[in-house]
């Protein structure tokens, strides 16, 4: 039996979908599904305990305290379209996350705070989900004389520099 969230609680997912997008429970959720983790599991990742990962979850807690933890969610939520459309496994996703030990904080401002390499990465993985090698290979003909630097993009994301 599904027990009714609180009115606390109800503004805590709220605030937790103004400083990452979505209420941590959704977030948890789709990670542990495409990853295949435990809630156990998910916590070892993020480095917080299993306790403080559910209260997040349940909405009993808003943010999480550690920016480490924070940046390794945003790493599993950035990989979580490769996972899902099998381009990198759940294992190397999460060892390269697990490889994480500092930079980036995910909150609302983070979209300013992205590297160009991460932006491009996010845009190759963006093209390879939309078309295949052969496709982005002939827009990157198209383009290569006005926007030689699209033409590259296109050329990386169909797996050929």
């Amino acid at each position: 039996m599904s027990k009714e969230p609180t009115e606390q609680q109800v503004r805590n997912r709220a605030d937790q979908a103004r400083l990452y997008g979505a209420p941590l429970g959704d977030l948890v959720d789709d990670v542990t599904a495409a990853f295949g983790l435990t809630r156990g599991r998910l916590a070892e990742v993020l480095g917080v305990s299993a306790p403080m990962l559910s209260q997040l979850a349940t909405g009993q807690r808003v943010k999480l305290g550690n920016p480490l933890a924070v940046q390794r969610l945003q790493g599993l939520l950035e990989l979580l379209p490769d996972v899902k459309a099998g381009n990198t496994t759940a294992q190397r996703a999460l060892a390269t996350v697990e490889a994480t030990e500092g930079g980036q904080v995910l909150t609302r401002t983070s979209a300013t705070s992205r590297t160009p390499e991460a932006d491009a990465g996010a845009a190759r993985r963006a093209l390879q989900s939309a078309a295949g090698p052969e496709e982005l290979r002939a827009a990157a003909e198209l383009l290569q004389l006005d926007h030689p630097a699209l033409a590259k993009l296109l050329r990386d994301a169909a797996g050929h520099p």
